[in-house]
């Protein structure tokens, strides 16, 4: 009969193994131990921004054709010297009324080039491509980003704010893509926050002529949420309602999406409550959303859904302008009608493309490297060349002067 006597033979007879022979001093290898541990990041970098760019996703893309358009500003004026009426009513056997036309502009803009430039050293891309070091910034790895960062620079661009580059003389246009803001503004807006200068809100300023200083012939539809242009208010239903019915009179149709700022679209998430006692008009679109913009959701199969006011499409965006100088205003609601609307085969507003997004490199495989660089690196750059284009002014808007 086995005798147990003490501790370490109860743990003999049950662990098989005897605790004493664990007492030894341990020296165990451990990810703090020097030269043991080295993490492994590879070639990828999570970018902790927002790059998203919803202004340039939702604005349908078509090919450079043409360099400039016209466009009727006024309806022609029937005179009643022959005994006729304003609207053509004739007495019978009357005189034929005298000839009339419409007034005609041409607008004339140019496309423009947008670029994003960047490099890795000779030595940095060829330990990047043969060696088994972890690296991150070979061009391998800028052109991934780089290419996220290039839309989200067209994105800014395209909502820029144009209150914070008012200046006191003359505006001389942009090389940047024209700004949605600057398209989609209004005589009275250039009279109420032009300052002294001339020309701030007329889009395409160095070759076309928007005279937005002394005319309303291009005329956006701009509310403010106040009713008074310049001073900030609660946006409301009735303004929606209002704004919305104005742009229906003068273009003859809804428009077909709406584009703010994340704090415009907390708004108005928060203007239609399950509380309301009346047909909440707050809902959910179906749409697409592809090279040619926004468009009415057809078919089945494919689509994403997104919020809807009154059945338009709501996108935000975190680039949607608002008054840098002004932190109260929260930023503006864009009604954008991106439609074929006249069948001429062009959106009344979008981008005009010369030359697609495309990438070249500079790289020791190419000819006359490193000469080509004039330096052992090695470059590569995203270009596209078009511009923002409205050939309908009345069809579009904006809801300015918004705040919490």
């Amino acid at each position: 009969m086995v005798q147990i006597k003490t501790i370490d033979e109860l743990e003999a007879l049950y662990y098989g193994y005897n605790r004493n022979l664990l007492r030894k001093a341990d020296a165990p290898a451990t990810t703090s131990t020097a030269g043991v541990f080295n993490a492994i990041f590879g070639a990828y970098a999570w970018a902790q921004l927002n790059l998203e760019a919803n202004a340039f996703g939702i604005l349908p893309k078509y090919p450079w054709d043409k360099s400039g358009w016209r466009v009727i500003t006024a309806k022609p004026t029937l005179n009643t010297n022959q005994g006729n009426t304003a609207l053509g009513g004739t007495a019978e056997g009357g005189n034929i009324a005298e000839t009339v036309k419409p007034t005609l502009q041409e607008i004339d803009v140019r496309p423009k080039t947008a670029q994003l430039p960047f490099s890795a050293s000779e030595v940095m891309e060829w330990l990047a491509t043969h060696s088994k070091d972890d690296i991150w910034g070979g061009l391998g790895s800028l052109r991934l980003y780089m290419a996220v960062q290039h839309k989200e620079f067209l994105n800014r661009m395209l909502l820029a704010d144009v209150e914070g580059n008012v200046s006191s003389g003359a505006y001389g246009g942009t090389t940047d893509f024209e700004s949605l803001d600057r398209i989609v503004s209004s005589n009275a807006e250039e009279t109420a926050l032009g300052g002294s200068g001339s020309g701030e809100y007329d889009p395409w300023a160095a070759n076309a002529t928007i005279d937005r200083d002394s005319s309303s012939a291009f005329d956006c539809t701009v509310e403010s949420a106040s009713g008074t242009i310049g001073t900030n208010g609660v946006l409301t239903d009735d303004t929606l309602r209002t704004f919305l019915r104005k742009i229906r009179i003068a273009a003859g149709k809804d428009p077909n999406v709406f584009l703010g700022s994340h704090e415009v679209y907390s708004e108005i998430q928060g203007l239609y409550m399950p509380s309301v006692r009346i047909p909440n008009p707050y809902g959910e679109s179906l749409v697409q959303i592809d090279v040619n913009g926004i468009q009415t959701f057809k078919g089945t199969g494919v689509g994403i859904h997104v919020d809807s006011i009154y059945g338009i499409p709501f996108i935000p965006s975190k680039d949607a302008p608002s008054d840098s100088g002004d932190a109260s205003e929260i930023g503006r609601l864009f009604a954008f009608d991106t439609s074929d609307a006249e069948g001429y085969g062009y959106p009344r507003i979008g981008i005009q493309i010369a030359i697609p997004t495309e990438y070249y490199e500079a790289t020791r495989r190419s000819p006359a490297y490193p000469f080509v660089n004039n330096a052992f690196v090695e470059k590569g750059v995203f270009r596209t060349m078009g511009e923002t284009v409205c050939r309908h002014f009345k069809s579009q808007g904006k809801i300015r002067d918004i705040k919490l």
